[in-house]
């Protein structure tokens, strides 16, 4: 992984908003009015959170046909999980089941409150 990614992943699991986020998408794929909601942020927030969580590839987009024909985009985890070390030239993040897909639920949201830590 890159140092400008990783730096990326940091800054994100430190965001409350984005955590919010991140533990919203575990289970399921969801559209930006619905993260909005269900994380009760504003709407505008809620796109640039999400923004800057695709920019440090932790979910990706993708199109969801609901019944009503209109696709929708929807975001979900793009892995399972990720560990942080921190060694002599600093934090580096290596993430477990990584794809151009997004993949299942994952765990990243527990994992960035005990990696950044939540007072």
């Amino acid at each position: 992984m890159s140092e400008g990614r990783d730096r990326a992943f940091l800054d994100a699991v430190g965001d409350e908003d984005c955590k919010t986020i991140l533990d919203a998408v575990r289970t399921e794929a969801k559209t930006i009015p619905e993260l909005s909601e269900e994380c009760d942020i504003p709407l505008s927030t809620a796109y640039r959170k999400v923004n800057r969580l695709q920019e440090a590839d932790l979910v990706a987009e993708k199109n969801r046909l609901p019944e009503d024909c209109r696709p929708k985009n929807v975001y979900e985890l793009r892995f399972d999980g990720a560990v942080v070390t921190m060694g002599e030239e600093g934090f580096a993040v290596e993430f477990a089941g990584e794809s151009s897909e997004p993949t299942a639920p994952g765990r990243i949201a527990d994992l960035s409150r005990s990696a950044v830590g939540s007072d």
